[in-house]
C-alpha cells in the first residue's frame, strides 16, 4: 500500500475509534444526566477547543458562499448525534452505534431522490443487504412504532446521510475546520434553548459528558486529517470499527454481549456500508 494511504487509514482507525468512545462516555453520562444537558456539554466542549485554532486564523475563515449548506449540515448532523445519544438509552449501544453508521446505505435512496444521479446495480444489491441487517437488528413486528430506540437509531443514520451529502458539496469549496466549526458551533446554540426545560446534572455526569466532547473534535479533526491522506472511498471502509469498538468496551465496562443474531444483523450492514463505499457510493 502507498505510504500515505497507511498514513490516511491509520487516522481514519483512530477517528472512529474516538466516536466510539464518544459514544461510550455519552452512555456514561446519561445514567445521571438528561440527554440534552449532555449533547450541550459535549458540543460546547468541542466548540471551545476548536475556537482557539479558528480565532487563530482570524474571522475571515470563518466567511463562506455556502451558509446554507453549513446550516443544513450543522442541523442535520446535530439531530443524528442528539437522536443517537437519545437512543443509546432505549436500546443496545452496539445496536444504536449500528444504525447511526447505517448512513452509507441510505446515501444512495438519498442521491437518487434529490441529486437525480443514477446508482449501480451493484449499489443497490448492497443496500438490499444492509436493509435486510436492519431488519435482524430491529426484528420489526406489529408494534414497530412504539420501538422507540430504533426509530430515533434509524433516524440517526437518515440524518446523518443527509449531513454526509451536504458535506460532500462544502469539501469542494470549504476547508475541513470550517465545516467542523460550523457544524459544532451551530449545534451548540440549536440545544440551548431546550435547557431551560430540565435540570442540570451532577458533576459526575457533567464531566463524563466533557469528556465525550473532547472524543467528538478528536474524532472529527482526525477524520478531516485522514482525508488529505487517502480518498473518502479508502478512509470510509474503516467507519464500522467503531462498532467494533463500541462492542469492546461495552463488553468491558458494562459486560454485555450482543445475541447471535444481532451479531449477524451487524455483519450485514457493515458488509452492505463497504460495498457501497467500494462500488459507487456518490459520496467518496
Amino acid at each position: 500500500m502507498d505510504q500515505s494511504i497507511v498514513k490516511g487509514s491509520l487516522l481514519g482507525i483512530v477517528a472512529f475509534f474516538f466516536m466510539a468512545l464518544f459514544g461510550v462516555l455519552t452512555k456514561i453520562a446519561l445514567e445521571d444526566g438528561s440527554f440534552i444537558w449532555v449533547s450541550f456539554i459535549a458540543y460546547l466542549t468541542a466548540t471551545l477547543i476548536l475556537a482557539p485554532y479558528v480565532l487563530k486564523q482570524g474571522l475571515t475563515y470563518l466567511k463562506s458562499n455556502h451558509y446554507g449548506l453549513l446550516l443544513g449540515r450543522a442541523i442535520f448532523g446535530t439531530l443524528a448525534s442528539f437522536v443517537y445519544t437519545v437512543s443509546i438509552h432505549y436500546i443496545p449501544i452496539v445496536n444504536s452505534t449500528l444504525l447511526f453508521n447505517t448512513a452509507p446505505i441510505f446515501i444512495p435512496i438519498l442521491t437518487v431522490l434529490f441529486l437525480h444521479k443514477s446508482i449501480s446495480k451493484n449499489v443497490w444489491w448492497a443496500v438490499l443487504l444492509g436493509f435486510v441487517g436492519i431488519i435482524i437488528i430491529i426484528h420489526p413486528t406489529a408494534s414497530i412504532f412504539s420501538q422507540t430506540g430504533n426509530l430515533l437509531g434509524l433516524l440517526s443514520g437518515i440524518s446523518l446521510a443527509i449531513a454526509y451529502l451536504m458535506m460532500k458539496i462544502l469539501t469542494n469549496t470549504d476547508p475541513g475546520v470550517r465545516i467542523i466549526f460550523y457544524y459544532l458551533g451551530i449545534g451548540t446554540l440549536l440545544q440551548l434553548p431546550f435547557l431551560y426545560f430540565y435540570p442540570m446534572p451532577p458533576s459526575h455526569a457533567i464531566f463524563y459528558a466533557f469528556l465525550s466532547g473532547i472524543s467528538l473534535v478528536l474524532a472529527q479533526i482526525t477524520l478531516v486529517n485522514a482525508y488529505r491522506f487517502a480518498q473518502a472511498s479508502e478512509i470510509g471502509v474503516y467507519q464500522y470499527t467503531s462498532i467494533i469498538f463500541v462492542g469492546i468496551l461495552d463488553w468491558l465496562i458494562w459486560n454485555n454481549v450482543p445475541p447471535v443474531w444481532d451479531v449477524l444483523g451487524v455483519i450485514l450492514v457493515t458488509l452492505a456500508g463497504i460495498l457501497i463505499i467500494l462500488k459507487g457510493n456518490p459520496n467518496k
